[in-house]
């Protein structure tokens, strides 16, 4: 059976077909998000074993197989993107203790060990999605303050440290995820803060024509999930709805504009991270059950 083809029945059936266990994150964490820089898959914020907005960051290095605790963030944030432009680690928005959205912009540098403030978002948002074209970080959807749903597209441009405005998400959700192949931002799944109500759409933005499309649907609905790039393709992870969370591993290839079925998470979860590095994709932590829970696992797929 082919990659292409294998067919999950029962989502939660762990599949050891393409994944791997590798050392855990040094705490339980949830609501994360992760990348990758210079060869190590960053984590930063989101909520603790304690069920509190957390601070602190970690890096994880494949070489040693090994996570080490870095500066803690300026503020406690969860449900917050991280996303690399050039060399460079940006931590964007999220939510505080009070799931109220933030408008901070932090970037991490690595040669003093500190994070420091540029422009702030022109409006706070967490849960959102964020992906890099070029030199450029979009953010899109989210959740702002008061649980109000942000529909804005924000364009952040390194070099000037300036915001500007895109066209509106067409489709205004929470708890999305967004990634960026061959110059478009796909934006997918995601809910209407409702996770019995979860979205199964995919929307792809064009920064030079500003202007956004509708795209095949994943095969799943599904909120709270993670992505990340591999090859050309977006491979999506997790979620959650009321009472359950997902194992589904859904993948889309933007050339063609089709989903395939692939191996399943051995830990079903959601407010999970995922990054890709020399051809593996590392998912880490999230909660294992729905809502408030926590996981410390680092689980690697290798198609």
């Amino acid at each position: 059976m082919t990659r292409s083809t294998l067919v999950v029945a029962l989502a939660g059936i762990a599949s050891s077909g393409g994944w791997s266990s590798a050392a855990p994150i040094p705490e339980r964490v949830q609501e994360i998000s992760a990348a990758t820089l210079h060869g190590k898959v960053y984590i930063a914020g989101g909520i603790d074993s304690t069920n509190r907005a957390s601070a602190r960051a970690y890096r994880f290095d494949p070489a040693t197989n090994r996570w080490e605790r870095i500066a803690d963030l300026p503020a406690p944030r969860h449900h917050m993107p991280l996303a690399v432009v050039g060399d460079t680690l940006y931590a964007v928005g999220g939510l505080s203790a009070g799931f109220d959205g933030q408008d901070n912009l932090w970037v991490y540098r690595e040669d003093r060990n500190v994070w420091e403030a540029r422009a702030p978002l022109p409006q706070g948002r967490g849960a959102s999605g964020v992906g890099v074209i070029g030199r450029t970080l979009i953010v899109v959807g989210g959740l702002g303050r008061g649980f109000a749903h942000v529909d804005s597209t924000a364009l952040y441009d390194p070099a000037t440290n300036l915001w500007r405005a895109g066209a509106p998400i067409p489709t205004a959700r929470d708890h999305l995820t967004a990634q960026a192949v061959g110059g478009l931002l796909f934006a997918i799944g995601g809910r209407p803060g409702n996770p019995d109500r979860n979205y199964a759409v995919v929307e792809a933005y064009d920064p030079v024509t500003d202007r956004w499309s509708t795209r095949s649907p994943m095969p799943s609905r599904r909120g709270g999930l993670a992505a990340a790039v591999l090859d050309g393709r977006i491979h999506t992870f997790g979620g959650e709805a009321r009472s359950s969370v997902f194992a589904n591993h859904e993948v889309y290839d933007p050339v063609s504009d089709r989903w395939t079925v692939a191996a399943p998470l051995p830990t079903p979860r959601h407010g999970l991270g995922a990054a890709t590095l020399a051809g593996r994709i590392y998912v880490v932590g999230g909660g294992p059950a729905a809502g408030f829970s926590q996981t410390s696992v680092t689980q690697v797929f290798v198609p």
